[in-house]
Formats: C-alpha cells, structure tokens, sequence
C-alpha cells in the first residue's frame, strides 16, 4: 500500500503540486494500479518458445503501388482536408536554415 507521504514524495520528484483531494485519490489509483501489478505477477507464463513453432506465419502483403485511376485519384483528393492543385497539402514540419 502505498501512503499519502510517499505520493507527496512523488509529486516533489515531478515539481508538481497536489490538492489533499487529489493526494487521497492518487493513494487509490496506485493501490488499484499495484493490486493489478500483483495479479500479473501470479499469472504463470511460459517461456517455451518450441511449443508454439510452427504456429507463427506473416501475415504481411507484398508492398506494391497499385495503378490509381483518375476517377480514384479525384475522390482520394476531394477527401483530403487540404488540397494545393493534384495535390494534397500537410503542414510544414521541417524547417530549412
């Protein structure tokens, strides 16, 4: 369990500051959240990769570029938020020195 002394602590590490309200909340959510830690930790689980070959398969596709028809390339346009002629426009996110 964790104490309202030990969130004060946190919240200190953080540089944020906490109402009582939310030092009384938080002492719940993380004795939810440790609870749940510690019936993770009693799940066994195995560790026998040799059991499951032969069951794994990709199931990833061939990247290849389709042909796009006009009609096609029109629609995809017209469902852009922004468009600049044939193209669709994005902001600018690199900026040049």
């Amino acid at each position: 369990m964790i104490t309202v002394k030990e969130i004060e602590y946190l919240a200190g590490l953080a540089r944020i500051k906490l109402s009582k309200d939310d030092e009384k909340s938080l002492v719940k959510e993380f004795d939810s959240i440790l609870g749940y830690i510690d019936q993770l930790k009693k799940v066994e689980v195995s560790t026998d990769v040799s059991s499951r070959v032969g069951m794994v398969k990709n199931v990833m596709r061939e990247d290849k570029a389709l042909p796009i028809s006009l009609e096609n390339r029109e629609q995809l346009l017209d469902e852009a938020p922004d468009r600049e002629g044939d193209f669709i426009a994005v902001k600018k996110i690199i900026e040049q020195d």
